[in-house]
C-alpha cells in the first residue's frame, strides 16, 4: 500500500512538474495582444449612462442639429435666400436661429474646464478580447471596425482588443486611460508587451501615450493610421483663417467626383457640381461675405460655436502646432477662450506633446519598437480656410499625418528626385520623421479602410507582426513600395 502511494505521489509530482514546464513554454509563445484605438466619433458616447433615460449623443450633435434646422422656419428661410442671387439673407436672423438650434437639447459640449459632463461617457468599455464582442466587427465593412475585423481574421479575435473612450475629452487624459488599459490587458494575458494601432484621433492618443509612458517599454509595435498627430489645417478656423470662394467650392466638388471612395459617388458629386455652378456658387459668395465681416464672424463664434463645441478639448487639440499661438491668442481676445480655464491648460499641455512627436517616435524606434505610419493623399482640403490646396485624405493634411513629408499642392508636382520621391512627384518622404517607416496611400480617404482590401491587410499584417514595419521588408515580402494607389481595393505601386 505504501509502495503504491509512493508511486502515485511520484507520478503526481512529475505531472505537476511537466504541467509547469508546459505552462511556462506556452507563456513564452503566447501572442502579443493587439489593441485598436479608434478616432473621433467612431465610438458612441451617451448621456445619463446607466439609467433608464440613457441615450446616445449624436456625433458632434450633427444629426439632431440638422433635423432641428429643417424644423426652424427662420433658419431655412435665410439659407434659401443664400441660394438666390436676387435675395439678400438677414445675417442676424440666421445667426440667432442657428444659436437656438445648437443650444436646444445640446449635450455634447464639455464643461467650461473641458471636462465631460457628469453622467456622460461610453458604455462599451471592453476589457475582454473581441472574441467576446463579435457584433462590433463581424459584419464591419469599412473604417476602424473593419480594421478590427481584419485583425481578428489575421491574428485571432481572442488576441485583439478595442480601447473605447470618450473622444471629446483631453487627449492626454485619454492617453492616461490607455496606459491603465494596457496594464490591465498585460496582467490578464501575461504578455510582456502589446501592439497598438492608433486611428485618426487615436493616433494623437497613441502619440500622447508614447510621450508620457514610453519609458515603461510596454510597446512592441506602434501603428498610426491616418493619424491626427500634427493636427488638421481645417482647424485653422480656430485662428480665424476663414476663406470661402465659389472657385474653391466648385474645385472641391470636382475633386470629390473621382477621389471619394474611388469615384463610387461620381454621379452624385457631378450633379451637385452642375447645380453648384449656379446655386452653390451663390451660397459660396454669400458665405464669403459672412467670413469677411468681422462682426458677423464674432457673432457666429460666440453665439453658435462656443455653446455648441467651444469647450471640447479634442477639437482644440487638432489645431496644427504652428497655428496654436495664433488660434489661442485670437480667440482669447474675442472672448471665446479663457486662458485661465481648464480647457486652455489641457490644450496647452497637448501642444507640447505635438512638438515632441518627431523626437519621441525616433526614440522608441531606436529602442526596438516596430513603428509604422500610414498617410493618405489625393484629395484637396475642405474649402473653408486658406489651405484648401493642401493634399489631404479628405480631412487630415498629408504633411501632418506623415510627420513631416514634403507635399506638393493639389494639382501640382515637386521638382525633387530620389528614392523617397513618389512616382507621381507629389510626395517627398525624405523629410518625414521616419522616412523608412512611412507609407503613402493615394485614393484612400480618411479611414476608408475596407475589410479584405490590400491596404487593411497590410495594416493588420504589420500590427500582428507578420512582416517588419519598414518599407524594405514590406517591399520584399509583398512587392508593395512606399507609395501606393488603391484600385478596386487592390494596392498598386505609384509610377
Amino acid at each position: 500500500m505504501k509502495t503504491t502511494l509512493k508511486k502515485l505521489s511520484c507520478f503526481l509530482l512529475a505531472l505537476v512538474m511537466v504541467m509547469s514546464i508546459a505552462t511556462t513554454a506556452f507563456a513564452k509563445t503566447a501572442k502579443t495582444p493587439v489593441i485598436l484605438v479608434h478616432g473621433l466619433g467612431a465610438n458612441p458616447v451617451y448621456e445619463n449612462v446607466g439609467t433608464d433615460s440613457q441615450a446616445e449623443i449624436q456625433n458632434l450633435g450633427l444629426g439632431n442639429i440638422a433635423s432641428t434646422i429643417f424644423q426652424n422656419k427662420a433658419v431655412v428661410n435665410e439659407v434659401v435666400k443664400m441660394l438666390d442671387s436676387q435675395r439678400k439673407p438677414n445675417r442676424k436672423k440666421l445667426i440667432n436661429g442657428l444659436a437656438k438650434v445648437v443650444t436646444k437639447d445640446n449635450v455634447i459640449n464639455c464643461t467650461k474646464n473641458g471636462n465631460v459632463k457628469k453622467g456622460q461617457g461610453v458604455i462599451n468599455y471592453w476589457t475582454t478580447p473581441l472574441s467576446k464582442h463579435k457584433s462590433y466587427w463581424q459584419n464591419a465593412d469599412v473604417a476602424e471596425s473593419a480594421i478590427a475585423r481584419q485583425l481578428c481574421k489575421t491574428y485571432g479575435a481572442k488576441n485583439v482588443y478595442c480601447f473605447n473612450y470618450d473622444w471629446r475629452q483631453d487627449v492626454c487624459l485619454t492617453a492616461k486611460q490607455l496606459n491603465q488599459y494596457i496594464k490591465l490587458i498585460k496582467k490578464q494575458t501575461g504578455a510582456k508587451k502589446v501592439s497598438v494601432i492608433g486611428c485618426s484621433l487615436g493616433g494623437a492618443v497613441l502619440s500622447a501615450y508614447i510621450d508620457a509612458y514610453a519609458k515603461q517599454k510596454d510597446l512592441k509595435t506602434a501603428v498610426f493610421v491616418n493619424p491626427a498627430i500634427g493636427g488638421v489645417d481645417v482647424a485653422r478656423a480656430y485662428a480665424l483663417d476663414l476663406k470661402i470662394s465659389k472657385k474653391s467650392v466648385i474645385a472641391y466638388l470636382k475633386c470629390m467626383e473621382t477621389a471619394f471612395n474611388g469615384g463610387e459617388l461620381q454621379s452624385l458629386f457631378r450633379a451637385i457640381g452642375v447645380v453648384g455652378d449656379v446655386r452653390v456658387g451663390y451660397l459660396a459668395n454669400n458665405l464669403s461675405k459672412f467670413v469677411n465681416n468681422k462682426t458677423t464672424v464674432k457673432q457666429i463664434y460666440m453665439q453658435v460655436l462656443k455653446p455648441w463645441i467651444g469647450n471640447i478639448p479634442s477639437l482644440w487639440e487638432c489645431i496644427p502646432y504652428d497655428s496654436f499661438n495664433a488660434a489661442t491668442n485670437k480667440l482669447s481676445k474675442m472672448g471665446f477662450l479663457d486662458k485661465k480655464s481648464g480647457v486652455y491648460k489641457k490644450i496647452k499641455k497637448y501642444h507640447g506633446v505635438q512638438g515632441r512627436f518627431n523626437k519621441n517616435i525616433k526614440k522608441i524606434k531606436k529602442s526596438g519598437v516596430q513603428v509604422a505610419i500610414f498617410a493618405s493623399y489625393g484629395t484637396m482640403g475642405i474649402p473653408i480656410t486658406s489651405k484648401v490646396n493642401n493634399q489631404t485624405d479628405a480631412l487630415i493634411d498629408t504633411k501632418y499625418a506623415s510627420a513631416g513629408a514634403t507635399v506638393a499642392k493639389y494639382g501640382k508636382k515637386l521638382k525633387a528626385k530620389g528614392k523617397y520621391v513618389s512616382g507621381d512627384k507629389v510626395i517627398n518622404a525624405k523629410t518625414c520623421a521616419l522616412p523608412d517607416n512611412t507609407w503613402f496611400l493615394n485614393g484612400i480617404q480618411h479611414m476608408r479602410f475596407y475589410y479584405g482590401s490590400d491596404a487593411t491587410k497590410l495594416v493588420a499584417n504589420i500590427a500582428c507582426g507578420k512582416v517588419k514595419a519598414n518599407v524594405k521588408a514590406v517591399k520584399k515580402k509583398y512587392k508593395k513600395g512606399q507609395f501606393l494607389k488603391e484600385v478596386n481595393r487592390k494596392l498598386v505601386n505609384v509610377k
